[in-house]
């Protein structure tokens, strides 16, 4: 594998920088305002932000010109966003819906639906949510069960999600939703845009062990939505999901590996403030965890390769099961490292960082579920890349 860096996309990457640098005073604020209770002033600080990026256009660099981008390649695109993640940046308040529905509709959205919906989710004048996950239909999404009837130019469409991210905020949701419920469990299943606002739907924000209320389930009843919102083709949404999740485990896990490295070099210098460095142990599985982030590192470059030259990445689910795990070990390990300290919560003077690390390791606890198990990751490792039996 040739490690030297692209030149067209360290080019991008000394802009980038250099523009993250100039708009510090916009961005600035973030560290104050990530951990606030008050979930409606963080998500009007992150929309602003967001605008101010896609003011420059570097929201989604490799989108066509005439839908709000740059007409960039992919990889530039990945440049930008782990450029945000380096510099401790405020993330994306549509992140997600940047990462998966909006690929996915440049591949099987009409004319009439990318240049309706993408600009404004580009801007962050429209939130969106995904309407994936149903109580019995997580990892396994072929077995869902949300239904909807087509009657006439509209569907009526009945049944409940849940771990809906943002449902409370979303204007918009893309919805898997079952319309043959004859047909086998990969098939009839039909993808379409839903308007939050619309009657029949019910959300209710889940209370999180952070105390946050990001996850919502959602309850659809006789919600009718035009036929016009259908992504893609009728009855062959297995299609669309299988593009949409490429797109967020291709991407978002390589922006990941740039988070651990953050993460690592601000344990570091605590460790060495506090004169924890000088314990052997803590040396030792400090060090165990810059050699895993660093192997991180070298699978992203494989995937990145993929990516580049129009290859089917082969190695998503080891990197996602590698991730999600050596997250939670490491979360583990920087909280442990406080010792009583790591009791406290943010607001106390006394708790470090602000209680960041005590947040992120409540939250790391979704990572081995989100975007499919590791028992799921790794029967795919098993099945697809080893070529096991299934039994």
């Amino acid at each position: 594998m040739d490690f030297e860096p692209i030149a067209s996309l360290e080019q991008t990457r000394q802009e980038f920088r250099s523009w993250l640098q100039a708009h510090r005073s916009t961005w600035a604020p973030w560290a104050s305002v990530r951990h606030t209770e008050d979930a409606a002033q963080r998500v009007e600080f992150l929309r602003h932000w967001q605008r101010t990026l896609q003011g420059d256009r570097w929201v989604a660099v490799h989108f066509p010109e005439n839908l709000g981008g740059r007409g960039a390649s992919l990889l530039e695109h990945l440049v930008v966003q782990q450029e945000l993640a380096r510099a401790d940046a405020p993330p994306l308040i549509n992140g997600a819906a940047i990462s998966i529905f909006a690929p996915t509709l440049l591949v099987f959205g009409t004319l009439e639906q990318q240049r309706r919906y993408l600009p404004p989710l580009l801007a962050a004048d429209e939130l969106w949510c995904l309407g994936f996950s149903e109580p019995n239909a997580g990892s396994d999404l072929a077995s869902l069960r949300t239904r909807a009837e087509q009657v006439g130019d509209t569907f009526v469409v009945n049944g409940q999600k849940v771990w809906t991210t943002y449902a409370n905020q979303a204007n918009y949701g893309l919805f898997l939703v079952r319309t043959n419920p004859s047909a086998p469990p990969h098939k009839g299943i039909s993808c379409l845009i839903l308007d939050m606002e619309s009657p029949g739907v019910t959300v209710r924000p889940l209370r999180e062990i952070t105390g946050d209320t990001d996850f919502n389930e959602v309850f659809l009843e006789n919600v009718v939505v035009p036929a016009t919102n259908l992504v893609g083709e009728l009855n062959r949404g297995w299609e669309v999901i299988l593009t949409a999740l490429g797109h967020e485990r291709g991407t978002l896990l390589l922006v990941d590996h740039v988070r651990r490295k953050v993460e690592l070099e601000e344990l570091h210098r605590w460790l060495r403030a506090t004169g924890k460095a000088n314990d052997l142990l803590v040396r030792q599985r400090f060090a165990e965890f810059w050699t895993e982030v660093t192997i991180m590192g070298l699978h992203g470059l494989a995937l990145i390769s993929d990516l580049q030259h129009g290859r089917t990445p082969t190695n998503v689910s080891v990197l996602k099961l590698y991730g999600s795990e050596l997250a939670q070990r490491f979360l583990d390990f920087a909280v442990t490292a406080q010792g009583p300290y790591a009791q406290l919560w943010r607001g106390d003077l006394r708790v470090v960082r602000d209680g960041a690390w005590q947040h992120a390791w409540l939250m790391a606890r979704a990572m081995t579920i989100a975007s499919g198990t590791s028992e799921i990751q790794r029967n795919i490792i098993a099945q697809r890349l080893l070529g096991l039996p299934r039994s």
